[in-house]
């Protein structure tokens, strides 16, 4: 009998245990709308399932031209602190059971610290300011931001460079001439006003977002001094290219109609330049150039010149020139592959690294 009574007593605990867990578990969908340097806000939408599994979205209010979307498992750990399977470095994966809220922690699992500590706060109900409406696309040219502090920059390369801090006044100088450091993979930029300085360099490497854990194209660091100040501020943060300023780069033929051009011997290339609207590159014997414009999603190219060395592949060449003076086609880039497309062509590149 003694042993039937305890028997059943264990059996009642581990059903209390499980019956626990169930309950710390907190399943439903949670929102909030957190912080953002350059937009109103990010909608971040949880949802966390029986079994332990989870869904998150995410939208940059005014900038996001698609909904981020990650799905993975949890797990709870000591101090009632939920977990997602994510790198531990990266943030948005901790989360503190407050009743029947969630609080959002830093990759260290301490609270944020800030004046706008209430916004990581995750509720039931999705605060009023939430929104997943998608920004339409457009062309902008540059965009960095970077965190603790929050900041952003916008760089229009045929106007000017707005630097916005979190809090504070924004710093909008013209956009001056690009400088190429010695031995850098980088462009740099740096612009004096009567209101400051800023200087912005953009290293051709990946970054990772420090919060988001959304993955950059390109490392860029600020310096800024305002007025008077003695000292810069030196900033850190991640950027792309916006829209059609993704053409400013360095393009290597893969194909013309389906063909390769070149079978032995290096492929004809094209780098552009949209600050100066023109093109450089080699056309499989000699070095090239020329102008071109954008309309919309259309390159015309024109005044195309080039070196005149002999070389075995200069027939080869003159196809390729054909295609491209006084040509105009139809653009998109799609990840590393660049097409160019007209009625008659199509002619396809990848990015050189």
């Amino acid at each position: 009998m003694k042993h039937l009574l305890y028997g059943s007593f264990l059996i009642l605990l581990i059903f209390a245990s499980c019956t626990t867990e169930k309950e710390v578990l907190p399943t439903g969908t949670f929102y909030a709308v957190l912080p953002c340097a350059d937009c109103p806000g990010i909608s971040y939408e949880l949802q966390i399932k029986a079994d332990s599994s989870y869904s998150e979205k995410m939208v940059y209010q005014e900038r996001s031209e698609k909904v981020m979307e990650q799905t993975g498992k949890l797990t709870i750990q000591e101090g009632a602190v939920v977990a997602l399977d994510k790198p531990k470095k990266e943030g948005m994966r901790l989360f503190t059971i407050l009743g029947d809220s969630l609080q959002m922690l830093n990759y260290e699992g301490l609270p944020v610290d800030s004046p706008l500590a209430k916004r990581y706060h995750l509720s039931r109900t999705p605060p009023e300011n939430f929104t997943m409406k998608l920004k339409e696309k457009s062309f902008t040219g540059f965009r960095a931001t970077g965190n603790e502090p929050f900041w952003s920059l916008e760089m229009d390369f045929n106007k000017q460079m707005v630097f916005k801090p979190m809090e504070g006044e924004p710093l909008i100088t013209p956009i001056p001439k690009p400088v190429r450091p010695q031995d850098v993979n980088a462009v740099s930029y740096r612009a004096e006003t009567e209101k400051g300085t800023l200087h912005v360099t953009i290293f051709r490497t990946k970054c990772q977002d420090t919060m988001s854990g959304k993955e950059f194209g390109y490392k860029v660091r600020v310096s800024i001094k305002r007025g008077d100040e003695s000292d810069f501020q030196d900033l850190s943060g991640c950027g792309d290219y916006q829209g059609d300023y993704r053409l400013n780069d360095i393009w290597a033929l893969e194909s013309i109609n389906g063909q390769s051009l070149i079978e032995e011997g290096k492929s004809p290339n094209l780098e552009f330049n949209i600050m100066q609207s023109r093109f450089y590159g080699f056309g499989g014997c000699n070095r090239i150039n020329g102008q071109f414009t954008i309309d919309k999603q259309q390159v015309t190219f024109s005044q195309t010149v080039s070196t005149e060395m002999a070389c075995p592949n200069l027939d080869k060449e003159q196809v390729f020139l054909q295609k491209l003076n006084g040509k105009a086609y139809d653009f998109k880039i799609n990840g590393l592959k660049l097409t160019l497309q007209n009625e008659h062509d199509v002619l396809v590149f990848r990015k050189i690294d």
